[in-house]
């Protein structure tokens, strides 16, 4: 079980799910999804590396650039959520929540992909911490499984089994909710 911690030089390490799936996912894309690629380290705003991918092939016919973002937790180990940036400029992808409550592919603003699910929030959990905090604690939350969490099949698979898992449903979702909603061709 690894956590993010400080190396020798202060900087901070991802922890093994996020770095697992990320890489995975980056392999995944480069023929799933051809058009979007790992954005660039331009900014002085950064998101942290390899969490930021962009789609610029609509730059010069809509002036939008569609930054796909994965935002993983500092407090739940291995939990993540997306935001969809919409950008007029393909050097800003940290841009705040839209105006528009519904996304359109001339939007302008961040789009949890909530947003495109048509729910109140979504994530993505790699890590069953339920189980853990019951078998370190020997407490238990009780709450039922939410419809708001993407969980695998299994959590008693290996890890790289779970991130197949979690992509194939992060794939499926943006070819059902987000690229239909902002005309991208995937």
């Amino acid at each position: 079980m690894k956590r993010v911690v400080n190396n020798e030089s202060g900087s901070k390490c991802m922890a093994n799910e996020q770095k697992t799936f990320l890489a995975k996912l980056s392999e995944s894309w480069s023929t799933a999804f051809p058009s979007i690629k790992p954005a660039g380290e331009d900014e002085v705003h950064r998101r942290p590396k390899s969490c930021n991918f962009l789609c610029d092939a609509y730059g010069a016919i809509r002036n939008r650039y569609y930054f796909l973002q994965f935002n993983f937790s500092p407090k739940r180990r291995g939990e993540f959520t997306m935001t969809i940036t919409i950008s007029a400029s393909r050097k800003e992808s940290i841009l705040p929540a839209s105006e528009d409550l519904t996304p359109s592919p001339q939007s302008i603003g961040a789009f949890g992909i909530w947003q495109f699910m048509h729910r109140p929030r979504f994530d993505w959990s790699l890590v069953d911490l339920e189980a853990e905090s019951t078998a370190l604690l020997g407490l238990s939350s009780g709450l039922p499984k939410s419809r708001n969490v993407w969980q695998p099949s299994t959590y008693g698979q290996p890890l790289e089994r779970v991130v197949d898992e979690a992509i194939a449903h992060v794939n499926k979702t943006l070819r059902t909710h987000v690229f239909p909603v902002l005309q991208i061709e995937a």
